[in-house]
C-alpha cells in the first residue's frame, strides 16, 4: 500500500501518473491531508482511499510525504516513531537527507525531486537513497515510481539544481506556450488551435533533443535557412535577451531553493 500525506498539486500529479502507469491500482493508494476536504477530493476523483495521517502510516509500507518544505521536518518529528519502519519518500525541495535523518536515525529516507509532468508519465523524477535504505526498499520504490518518466538516481549535491531545472521550468515553458499561442492569434489563428500547435511544437522539439541525443544548437541550425524566416526570429530573440532571461530565471529559482535548507 502506498500512503500519501499531503493532497496538493504534486500529490495529485503523482497519483495520476502512478494510476496511468498501472504500477498500482487505486485500491492500493491511501491519502491524507490536514484539510480533509482536499484528501476527500482526491479520493473521489481517483477512487483512492482517504484517512487521517496515523491510519495512512499504519496501513502503508511506503509513505510519500507530499507536504511543503516548511512542514516536512515537523511532520517527521510528529510521526517519527510510526514512520521508523516505513520507507519515507520526500518530494520537498531544499531539505537534505541529513536534515531528515537527524530527526530519527532509524528513518528510511528516499529524497526525490519530481516535476508535475509525472502526471502523464512524461516527467522527471530524480532520487537519492538515504543510509538506511535496503535493496528490497529500492525494489519497492522503483516498482511504483520508475514509469513516471525520466527516472534517475543522482548525487544529492546535484538535486537542488535538478529541482530548479526540471521542477520549476514547466511554469516557464507554459508561459512560452501561452506567448506562442498569443502570436498565433495575432496571425489570425483561433486560440484553441494556436495553443495546440504551440504545445505540440514544444513537445516535439523536446522529444527531438531527448531521443536523438543531438545538441540543441545542431537541431536549431537544421531549421535555420540562410536569410529565412527562422533566423529573423532568432535574431529578435537574441536582441530581446531571451537566452539570458531563461538562464537568470532558472538560477534565481535555484537560489530560492537553497534558502529552504537554511531555514
Amino acid at each position: 500500500m502506498l500512503g500519501i500525506i499531503g493532497a496538493g498539486n504534486m500529490a495529485e500529479a503523482m497519483i495520476a501518473g502512478i494510476l496511468k502507469s498501472k504500477t498500482l491500482d487505486s485500491k492500493n493508494i491511501i491519502v491524507s491531508n490536514y484539510n480533509k476536504s482536499k484528501a476527500e477530493h482526491l479520493s473521489s476523483k481517483y477512487d483512492v482511499a482517504s484517512a487521517d495521517n496515523i491510519e495512512v502510516i499504519k496501513n502503508s509500507s511506503i509513505i510519500l510525504l507530499a507536504v511543503k518544505p516548511y512542514a516536512l521536518i515537523n511532520t517527521l518529528e510528529l510521526y517519527q516513531n510510526e514512520l521508523a519502519d516505513k520507507i519515507v519518500v520526500s518530494v520537498a525541495a531544499g531539505i537534505s537527507i541529513n536534515d531528515m535523518e537527524s530527526v530519527n536515525t532509524r528513518l528510511k529516507i528516499i529524497r526525490t525531486m519530481p516535476n508535475t509532468p509525472v502526471q502523464i508519465c512524461q516527467g522527471v523524477l530524480a532520487y537519492v537513497y538515504g543510509a538506511n535504505i535496503l535493496d528490497e526498499d529500492k525494489t519497492l520504490f522503483k516498482s511504483i515510481f520508475s514509469k513516471l518518466g525520466m527516472f534517475i538516481e543522482i548525487d544529492e549535491n546535484k538535486i537542488d539544481a535538478v529541482s530548479s531545472l526540471t521542477g520549476c521550468s514547466p511554469a516557464y515553458i507554459y508561459q512560452i506556450i501561452e506567448a506562442m499561442s498569443d502570436a498565433g492569434v495575432k496571425m489570425g489563428l483561433p486560440r484553441e488551435l494556436a495553443i495546440s500547435l504551440s504545445a505540440m511544437a514544444v513537445q516535439g522539439s523536446g522529444g527531438m533533443v531527448y531521443n536523438t541525443k543531438t545538441h540543441p544548437a545542431v537541431l536549431k541550425d537544421k531549421v535555420t535557412s540562410p536569410a529565412g524566416s527562422t533566423i529573423e526570429g532568432l535574431a529578435e530573440l537574441e536582441s530581446k535577451g531571451v537566452r539570458g532571461a531563461v538562464i537568470s530565471a532558472l538560477y534565481k529559482a535555484y537560489e530560492k531553493t537553497l534558502l529552504f535548507s537554511k531555514k
